[in-house]
């Protein structure tokens, strides 16, 4: 650029083109990812440290001897294969390449991803766990806003020896089936684009989680989805499947496996993009890792726990009475040994212990404490002078 000269003899600095430096997605999704580990470390430090951190027990109920079995071998299987999961995926790569694969960042993602795991229940409670699974409570009862009931040792129960292998394990596997997928579909459909890639995707891994889920995890009694709506699956069982959740379901594992399918010719994923302007390994890998764990847990948050919450937890159906027989299934949220009625069409939502709720024999329970709203009356005005 030339110099631009003044009304004198000297001129004047040249004055350089003002451009704006262009946003680097990396940048902005490892942003958005380093929010989610924060608020997850708080909600787990606040939890472990606060009354909480308290195991639900099985109360009365006796769970069959099979099942008892079944949910111990559950447990040292999940717990193993997450930790095989980790060595091959994550430690292996590293130490013989000092590389992080896309693969071994998504076990580190899919393990934060047991954070959002009991979210659904925001509202109210249409999900449980067998309080027979090891558990020491949840952290539900300190995220900011928390509707659901919860007390120490009336809570949802989460499995700390079965969930966080099902999440890195699950979350891998789906996504690896998902291109899977999509690369046969691609293969005996050349023409077929992005879009109807996505739906094949998405049918096919519906199917799989309603066999893996409806068929063969629910039945063992690990969890129950006792209030989700339009059963297609033992309506009346304990182990009932709703229509909603393989769709849902399926919904966030194909926005996963897209995430690994769709990658740029540097091998990056459409968040990871820019990742070669980030100077050194280390700082350009832990960016990598912070992006993928943003996506991951948006794809959670918006594809699952979102309609879940607001669509089926408020809108639930009456728990089965299979499930509400067996203690280790109600873990005392409501039922027999509580004062609160199960949710269903006919309960309106209660904020935790804050406000009146319907008690099991159907009648009106309010908490110590607790000031009802007195009735105002309508403000006619004084006779002769109208408001």
């Amino acid at each position: 650029m030339s110099a631009i000269k003044s009304s004198g003899s000297r001129p004047i600095a040249p004055v350089a083109d003002v451009k704006s430096k262009p946003l680097v997605p990396i940048k902005a999704w490892a942003a958005f990812g380093g929010l989610w580990v924060a608020f997850i470390l708080y909600i787990w430090g606040k939890w472990l440290l606060g009354p909480y951190a308290t195991p639900v027990q099985t109360g009365p109920s006796v769970p069959p001897g099979w099942m008892s079995v079944g949910l111990i071998l559950w447990q040292v299987v999940m717990t193993s294969a997450m930790l095989v999961f980790f060595y091959w995926f994550l430690i292996r790569p590293w130490v013989r390449e000092r590389r992080l694969t896309t693969d071994g960042i998504l076990c580190v993602a899919g393990f934060l991803l047991w954070f959002e795991d009991p979210l659904s229940n925001y509202f109210s409670p249409w999900i449980t766990y067998n309080s027979q699974l090891a558990n020491v409570g949840s952290w539900v009862n300190v995220v900011p806003g928390w509707m659901s009931f919860g007390e120490p040792g009336q809570q949802l129960p989460e499995p700390y020896l079965l969930e966080p292998g099902v999440y890195v394990t699950l979350w891998l596997t789906m996504a690896a089936l998902g291109c899977a997928i999509m690369r046969r579909t691609k293969a005996r459909w050349p023409k077929f684009g992005p879009y109807r890639l996505l739906l094949v995707c998405f049918v096919a891994l519906a199917v799989f989680d309603l066999v893996l889920e409806g068929l063969v995890m629910m039945p063992m009694g690990l969890f129950t989805y006792v209030g989700g709506a339009f059963p297609i699956l033992f309506p009346n069982a304990y182990h009932m499947f709703p229509a909603h959740e393989p769709v849902f379901t399926s919904m966030m594992f194909t926005a996963v496996a897209a995430l690994r399918y769709f990658k740029d010719d540097r091998g990056y994923t459409f968040v990871e993009r820019g990742a070669e302007q980030i100077q050194g390994p280390k700082r350009q890998g832990l960016y990598r890792m912070l992006a993928l764990i943003g996506a991951t847990q948006m794809s959670m948050f918006v594809f699952y726990n979102v309609p879940t919450s607001v669509m089926v937890a408020t809108h639930g159906r009456a728990w089965p009475t299979d499930a509400q027989e067996r203690s280790y299934l109600t873990d005392f949220i409501c039922g027999d040994g509580t004062d609160r009625a199960c949710p269903g069409p006919a309960i309106p939502l209660s904020k935790q212990d804050r406000s009146a709720r319907v008690t099991p024999r159907g009648s009106l329970s309010v908490p110590s404490g607790t000031v009802l709203p007195p009735l105002v009356p309508f403000d006619l005005g004084a006779p002769g002078h109208p408001k």
